[in-house]
């Protein structure tokens, strides 16, 4: 709190404090007005830097709120973020499972399209003409056989 002296009376052209001698100022453009008096002792705040009254409350001004919304601001985007990314990362593992399992699927299909279709399997593989058994129970060399019995032409059946 520091205490002020000052000149008794201002002028009414410039504002400045006039002294006890003569006061020379050009108003230029103002319009002069009466010499106004004027407290002589002032107090300032050492805070705030204001002139005190009897009724001075002293406020200092802060940025506390602007800079508690940045902050929040600033975490709600972080939260976004991190939100963002967690999708992210729960869609790209999908779709790295699912194109591991098409994979898979591919595979199997390829395989099952390269397997040959099995025949039926012979027991033993004789031709009714070479077999030489006429008394053979299957039905190529019972047929062969009794072809050749029923021909007229001398086969030596």
């Amino acid at each position: 709190m520091g205490l002020k002296l000052r000149g008794a009376l201002r002028c009414g052209a410039c504002g400045k404090p006039r002294g006890l001698g003569t006061h020379l100022c050009s108003p230029g453009g103002r319009r002069r007005r009466r010499t106004r008096p004027q407290n002589p002792v002032t107090w300032e705040c050492s805070t705030c830097h204001k002139t005190r009254g009897l009724r001075h409350t002293c406020v200092v001004r802060t940025d506390f709120k602007k800079r508690k919304r940045a902050a929040a601001r600033k975490a709600a985007t972080a939260e976004r973020q991190r939100k963002r990314k967690a999708v992210a990362a729960k869609r790209a593992e999908r779709r790295r499972l699912a194109a591991a399992q098409r994979r898979a699927r591919d595979k199997a299909r390829k395989a099952l399209n390269k397997r040959t279709p099995r025949s039926r399997p012979r027991s033993d593989g004789h031709e009714p003409g070479t077999c030489g058994d006429r008394d053979c129970p299957k039905y190529g060399c019972r047929a062969y056989w009794q072809g050749m019995a029923d021909c007229p032409m001398p086969h030596g059946g």
